[in-house]
């Protein structure tokens, strides 16, 4: 059965709280849940490739032990015909990809965040950048609005409220609805009043 904050909502916001619940379920290393949702998922029409660009950016928040098991448990619930293979932009492409993204994601706050990067260590910057933007957000596999969601309702079940309000704020510059931002964080969060209070702080 599709995920609760599934439940009467458009196949957009529906297809991103299913994809939510799965997030949700890589960060609790749940993966019976993950296997539930990855099934649903594919009883509902939606392509693998999907939840595959939900694991290589998982990488960013749940790190790579986790993401391992996560394609594990992906495999068991949906085998795939062959290893998945591609999906970046050309190498040459990624940088400045990149960094268009991280500017349209924090707007004018764009300078001040690069600046923080810089001073937490000059390598980090470059890995943020280069790596996480230019070569997994980056990737067309998911707009760049749905990304920002699921980072969204990823930082909200960590626990993360400054990166919460910059992810969810990107997700709104990037077109999503606020009854996406919604359905995403309370997918991702079980507890429905904690989800209420995390969707409360953007205004």
């Amino acid at each position: 059965m599709p995920p609760a904050a599934t439940d009467g909502h458009d196949p957009a916001t529906t297809r991103i709280a299913a994809l939510a619940a799965c997030a949700g379920a890589i960060w609790r290393a749940d993966w019976t849940c993950l296997g539930e949702r990855a099934a649903w998922l594919r009883s509902a029409g939606a392509p693998r490739a999907d939840l595959e660009e939900l694991l290589l950016q998982a990488v960013l928040f749940c790190g790579f032990p986790r993401v391992v098991s996560a394609f594990a448990a992906l495999d068991a619930a949906w085998p795939a015909a062959a290893p998945p293979v591609g999906g970046s932009l050309p190498v040459a492409d990624q940088p400045a990809a990149g960094r268009a993204l991280f500017a349209a994601i924090y707007g004018e706050h764009a300078p001040t965040v690069e600046a923080m990067l810089r001073g937490c260590h000059a390598d980090f910057h470059a890995f943020v950048i280069d790596v996480a933007y230019g070569r997994v957000l980056a990737r067309p596999g998911l707009g760049a609005g749905d990304r920002e969601l699921l980072a969204a309702a990823l930082l909200a079940a960590q626990d993360q409220p400054r990166q919460f309000v910059s992810h969810a704020l990107g997700a709104l510059r990037l077109g999503a609805t606020r009854a996406q931002l919604r359905a995403a964080v309370h997918a991702a969060v079980p507890d429905a009043a904690a989800a209420d209070a995390w969707c409360a702080r953007i205004r």
